[in-house]
């Protein structure tokens, strides 16, 4: 299966202020990140809040905006024979590469829509920016279509977004994002403020999506029950760094480093009634990480060399990897 997305030594930083606003500090959001996505794949990008997910979906999709800065590192899409480096792209390139090979579903996308304006409204200025040649007529046709292949009621095009639930909103963003078609569809935390119920049906829109569409999807989410429902492989983030990546059913099956194992621990089984413990600390200063295995100042199994040297993603078995000393 060839890779529709390949990233190497992917270091992305916010530059901020210190407390007294004389010098800056690099706070290491992205720190050394390599990922292959393959074609037609759900990968999934898990981890708990500030470990550097959604840094991690911005700069695959190009938003480099201050304090975020790239520090090293290439991130190529693999379009046919031509390979685009976003990071090198311009404003107008990047207006060429949105929407039409990757789209983003931003976190908190609900609150993306323009009270003032109506659903229709929304779709034609997508259409309209991202394409050479705009057609009233034609655009509308293909908002239909599109809309009647997700199974969206046409209705919701008169409308404006607060007379849609919150469910049918995200459903919308989702087919905002992906009108013009795309290779990659980058999802950050799209079920994120919605019910059980309604869960289910943005996790089946955008499986219907990848079928019709055949692209990949990044879904980030820290919902380690959301990744098991519907991603092929996984990848599992602390503190800037991938500490292990594979298969989604061997990671649950048979995770490897101790903080994969601690999040899967936290699912909730029907008819386990022991006690969930969760992890001890804190995550760190990604100002000042801590030196060696980024993990080790919270596990349990930490020894000497853990605070030391930093552990590589070494293979564990077909397409698994982790990052652990404990491995050797």
């Amino acid at each position: 299966m060839n890779n529709v997305l390949d990233v190497d030594n992917l270091k992305a930083y916010y530059i901020v202020k210190t407390v007294r606003g004389a010098t800056a500090a690099k706070v290491h959001a992205v720190d050394d990140v390599s990922l292959e996505i393959k074609s037609g794949e759900i990968i999934g990008i898990a981890g708990e809040s500030g470990c550097g997910k959604s840094t991690l979906a911005k700069a695959l999709y190009g938003w480099i905006t201050p304090p975020l800065q790239i520090f090293g590192g290439s991130i190529f899409y693999n379009v046919g024979k031509e390979k685009i480096d976003i990071l090198k792209a311009d404003e107008k390139e990047l207006r060429k590469i949105w929407w039409n090979i990757v789209s983003y579903i931003p976190q908190g996308s609900m609150d993306v829509l323009n009270p003032t304006m109506r659903i229709r409204d929304h779709f034609f200025n997508v259409i309209k920016s991202h394409t050479e040649d705009f057609v009233k007529e034609k655009a509308e046709a293909l908002v239909i279509k599109h809309l009647d292949e997700l199974g969206l009621p046409r209705e919701v095009l008169t409308s404006f977004p607060h007379q849609l639930s919150g469910g049918m909103k995200q459903r919308v963003v989702i087919a905002l994002a992906t009108i013009l078609g795309c290779n990659v569809i980058i999802a950050d935390e799209p079920t994120t403020a919605l019910d059980v119920m309604v869960q289910r049906g943005i996790l089946q829109l955008l499986m219907d999506i990848q079928s019709k569409l055949n692209c990949s999807i990044i879904l980030i989410t820290h919902d380690m029950g959301v990744h098991a429902q519907i991603t092929d492989r996984i990848a599992i983030m602390y503190a800037g760094k991938i500490l292990e990546l594979g298969p989604t059913d061997q990671i649950f099956e048979d995770p490897q480093q101790p903080y994969t194992k601690f999040l899967i621990s936290s699912l909730p089984r029907i008819g386990d009634k022991s006690k969930k413990t969760s992890i001890g600390g804190r995550p760190p200063s990604l100002v000042r990480p801590p030196k060696g295995c980024r993990f080790h100042p919270r596990c349990p199994l930490a020894i000497d060399i853990c605070k030391e040297i930093e552990p590589p993603l070494i293979k564990v078995n077909e397409e698994h990897y982790a990052s652990c000393h404990l491995l050797r």
